[in-house]
């Protein structure tokens, strides 16, 4: 296991490498399951007549966040990442869309945000690479509005026998050989894998969202178990 700092050099080094071939990458991985699984997060948001505001962290190249900023309601969307080389791909198809998306670099753990400032928040294959998610989720918690959603997209490994043998067959020989043909470097892809084989499976997680001060947690599997939406919200009172 590395220590927090190794990981989040580590994590900074990967996606500002591969920001140029990200979504190409997540395309051709995923069998463009991925673009499905952002869509139903998007669908499922809850948010006001006016469509309020959502944050999206470790928003990437942005397609959740447009995703949401598409939707009838036209809520204001904010990308957050840690990596601002994510960004870029970002910002070009946001200009493409038309969508005033905004976007920023910045820190999961300290979000640069006031309290109660979003009717809901978003996070898409990154929460497992945030050492501390647990305090992640509830600096998440803190800028959300008094019964605000935490929607955390993420991989696991999946629970039926058959398909999780096949499944960390791909992640621990197949995974990083395609990455890294496309990439250039097969040993990020390797800790990816090794990232979604230690996540945490859905009912533990959703322990982890109550220790965050979130409240009624609850899960939707996808795509055989190997991605799951976790839903939490925050108190209506403390």
């Amino acid at each position: 296991m590395m220590d927090e700092t190794t990981q989040v050099r580590e994590v900074r080094r990967i996606f500002n490498r591969v920001a140029p071939v990200y979504d190409l990458l997540n395309r051709i991985l995923s069998l463009r399951e991925d673009v499905r699984w952002r869509r139903f997060v998007a669908r499922s948001l809850r948010l006001p007549v006016d469509g309020g505001r959502v944050l999206d962290v470790a928003t990437g190249t942005g397609d959740l966040a447009l995703a949401i900023a598409a939707r009838p309601e036209r809520p204001r969307v904010v990308g957050l990442d840690l990596v601002p080389a994510m960004l870029t791909p970002a910002a070009r198809k946001a200009r493409r869309a038309g969508a005033p998306l905004a976007l920023l670099a910045g820190d999961a753990l300290r979000l640069p945000f006031p309290d109660a400032s979003f009717d809901a928040a978003t996070i898409a294959f990154g929460i497992r690479n945030i050492p501390r998610r647990v305090e992640a989720m509830a600096e998440m918690g803190r800028v959300l509005k008094p019964g605000g959603r935490l929607h955390v997209l993420e991989f696991t490994t999946p629970r039926r026998p058959a398909v999780r043998r096949l499944y960390t067959r791909y992640l621990r020989h197949l995974l990083p050989r395609l990455g890294g043909l496309v990439s250039g470097d097969a040993s990020s892809y390797q800790y990816l894998a090794d990232t979604i084989l230690r996540f945490p499976p859905p009912d533990e997680f959703r322990r982890e969202m109550v220790a965050a001060g979130l409240v009624a947690p609850r899960s939707h599997s996808l795509t055989q178990g190997i991605a799951w939406v976790h839903v939490a919200e925050k108190p209506l009172t403390d």
